[in-house]
């Protein structure tokens, strides 16, 4: 295809010059991110993903699909041979039809030759290496990183991100033979901009799996330059290693002009409240006992879900996991009105409760709370136009953000947390969401609290 420029204004005195270099399925900009000003000296712009469910609401079906389009692409490369269902699902993520059924069809659809461990990056990916997994029936294992910190557990891996707003990533697994038996390892991040994560990973994953020569790079998006990539095929010869990278867009950008960031930005939620009441999971749950510290050194001590794959899934436990999230959206089913829906994940917890909302029905919507502290506006044609920001849920002292909440009228609002540290915490976000939305709201708690009536 002919190269693509694009000027994109973030705000006024600052934008974006875009090259797209690579885009084999033609998707538009927009298809894909939109930009935005990001509170972070290191890095003071942002892609906001307009598929991920992360800063933005989307349908369920849109990120789980743009997983399947990367499993698909990564097939391609593989084999050689185009999958025929990847033309349907790019159709659906263009137009917004069909979502449902698409994903229905290519859910554990492809077949890998070799065991391969996928490993999705947090906090952002979690969810989209998640997605990519999912396409597979056999053979695959999925992992992925986290900022959290667990005590009683030694990190199977830790390494750095730079540029990150939270830059240490930590691996935890109780089973390391059986990651080791992986004979492809597959990293999915939402975007590549100048690889130095994908390197700092993979030496040090090479320490861990001296005998796997074939890694592969997944995202939706890639900004490396020419330079940048050239680095990459000097260590594939340095290490004796093959690194391959398969994204939707490629491409180069160059900001100019310096933003001014001048509007009022929310504090954080500390106001008392009253007492929160939970919603109580009646399916039975596969769960993981280890405390984690948050970086105010406060203690949480309830259990991990087992179906997030933070310490690893295989596709046959996978699949199993999966009727047991079914089960929870038939609970709550019953609470859905005609109205639109949007489930709320929190941080990395992001894959349970989007697959969740897949299950729930038409005008249903998926969106997570994020580390990233992203600049808002209500500047005509800007992207963040409203947040609210409170401690983290699961990890008190750490600062979330969640955006747009008023995009659209929602009827019900699905806050899913996956560990609660503090009741009083939620229960200040449940009270603003209730200010900002004529909605009600239910909190859907993934471990066992004593329900307050």
């Amino acid at each position: 295809m002919q190269q693509q420029m694009s000027k994109l204004s973030i705000l006024p005195d600052y934008s974006i010059d875009i090259e797209i270099t690579h885009n084999p399925h033609n998707f538009a900009l927009t298809n894909l991110f939109k930009m935005a000003a990001r509170i972070n000296k290191k890095r003071q712009f942002l892609f906001v993903s307009t598929v991920l469910g992360k800063h933005l609401a989307v349908r369920p079906q849109v990120p789980l699909l743009t997983g399947t389009l990367l499993a698909m692409m990564y097939h391609q490369h593989l084999t050689g041979q185009k999958v025929a269902a990847s033309s349907a699902v790019v159709k659906a993520l263009k137009e917004g039809a069909d979502l449902s059924e698409v994903q229905n069809s290519t859910e554990g659809s492809l077949e890998l030759a070799q065991e391969t461990l996928f490993i999705g990056f947090a906090e952002t990916a979690t969810a989209l290496g998640h997605a990519v997994f999912n396409a597979y029936d056999s053979n695959a294992m999925y992992i992925h990183t986290t900022r959290e910190v667990l005590p009683d557990f030694e990190p199977f891996v830790t390494f750095e991100e730079e540029h990150s707003h939270a830059t240490s990533h930590r691996i935890y697994t109780e089973e390391p033979e059986v990651l080791l038996q992986a004979k492809r390892i597959v990293l999915i991040d939402d975007e590549i901009t100048t690889g130095n994560t994908v390197i700092n990973i993979i030496q040090t994953l090479r320490q861990k799996f001296p005998l796997v020569k074939q890694y592969a790079v997944l995202s939706i998006l890639d900004w490396r330059s020419e330079q940048q990539q050239k680095i990459f095929q000097q260590l594939e010869e340095q290490w004796g290693i093959s690194i391959t990278f398969t994204s939707i867009m490629c491409g180069h950008f160059n900001c100019s002009g310096i933003p001014s960031l001048t509007s009022t930005q929310p504090n954080i939620l500390t106001q008392p409240t009253n007492n929160l009441t939970l919603w109580p999971i009646q399916e039975s749950i596969d769960r993981k006992f280890y405390r984690s510290i948050a970086e105010n050194k406060f203690v949480n001590s309830q259990p991990y879900l087992v179906a997030t794959g933070r310490f690893m899934l295989t596709s046959k436990q996978h699949f199993q996991q999966k009727k047991m999230l079914q089960t929870i959206a038939k609970q709550l089913q019953k609470l859905r009105t005609d109205g639109p829906a949007l489930v709320i994940g929190t941080g990395e917890f992001m894959y349970v409760p989007m697959q969740i909302a897949s299950y729930l029905g038409n005008d249903v919507y998926f969106q997570s709370t994020t580390r990233s502290p992203i600049y808002c506006t209500d500047d005509l044609g800007y992207t963040i136009t409203e947040k609210i920001a409170f401690e983290s849920p699961e990890n008190n002292g750490v600062d979330n953000y969640l955006y747009n909440i008023q995009s659209q009228s929602y009827t019900e609002l699905f806050f899913m947390v996956e560990r609660i540290a503090s009741k009083e915490v939620v229960a200040r976000v449940v009270n603003e969401l209730q200010i900002l939305s004529n909605a009600k709201v239910y909190v859907i708690c993934m471990h066992e609290w004593e329900v307050e009536q």
